[in-house]
This record gives structure tokens, sequence and C-alpha cells, in this order.
């Protein structure tokens, strides 16, 4: 004789099933809304950003924060490449930048880079950068596309979707 093994049967009735649902609905409204408004995950794409990013590296964003200041890394839309880039900020409103033989100025200061710049592109000539205006660099120029090209050219603070933590 073969022993029958006996599965157990769960009963889930109409009103657990709904609460569960509902539960389920609620926790991904909340997941949307933090997303829009706080915190979200960013992957980064390509090596521009090495050391300190490195390529399909997951990074979190947070979106709460604007006071961008030089050094910071940001999330943001790029309207002549139509897409997401990740950059650091360098210049911030108020600086006026210049990159003079593959040297990056600002305020007529030497920066503290120790990086130097093949391409000028677009700050081959002095930029002064306006109210909610920033220029950003890739931290592995070699191989970034950034505010040195047109563009990508200068970021308006509408266009930041956030910094990176």
């Amino acid at each position: 004789m073969e022993k029958v093994k006996k599965i157990k049967h769960y009963d889930v009735d109409d009103h657990t099933l709904i609460t569960w649902l509902l539960l389920l609905c609620l926790v991904a409204t909340f997941a949307k809304y933090l997303s829009d408004n706080y915190v979200q995950l960013a992957v980064i794409n390509g090596d521009s950003m090495l050391p300190a990013y490195h390529n399909m590296q997951i990074a979190m964003v947070d979106k709460h924060s604007k006071d961008y200041e030089a050094g910071d890394v940001i999330v943001f839309y790029c309207q002549g490449l139509s897409e997401l880039l990740v950059k650091r900020v360098v210049g911030v409103p108020g600086d006026i930048l210049r990159i003079t033989d593959g040297t990056l100025y600002i305020n007529g200061i030497e920066s503290n880079e120790d990086t130097h710049f093949e391409y000028a592109g677009i700050l081959e000539h002095s930029i002064e950068l306006a109210e909610d205006e920033y220029i950003v660099l890739g931290d592995n120029t070699s191989s970034s596309r950034d505010g040195r090209y047109e563009d990508v050219g200068i970021v308006k603070g509408n266009d930041i979707i956030g910094e990176i933590r």
C-alpha cells in the first residue's frame, strides 16, 4: 500500500485576499511617493565617473537636496542628449570657469585637480554661471561627455534630479 502525503489546504477567504491586495497597493503607493519626492535608485552607466563610481553601480539619489556645491555628484536630465547623466559639480552660480592649456581655472584660480584636460570645448572661453546654473565634469575626463561639450553644457537647476549619496 502506498502512502499518500496529505497536502495542507489553506482556505483564503475573499476578505483576506482583499486585505492583502489593499496592503500591497498601499506599500506600492508609498514606494512611488518616496521615489518621486525623496530618494530613488540610479544605475551608473559607463566609466565617466571612475574611480568614484563604476559602470553598473547602483547609487541612491537624494532628491530632497537642493543646495549643490562644488564636489557634489548629481544626477540630471541632459536636454542635448535626452538622457540622465551622473557628473560632479565643478562650477556653481557666480563662478567663472575656463580651461587654458589643459588646466581648469575657477574664478581665476587653478583648480586643485590633478587632471590635464585634452579637450576644453566650450570652456576654452570663460563662462560665468548665472543663478541656478552649474558646470559638471566626469571624474574620468578622458571618457566623459560632460559640461565641456555643447550638447551637455551648462546644467540648469530645474534639470537636476538630485545628489548621489
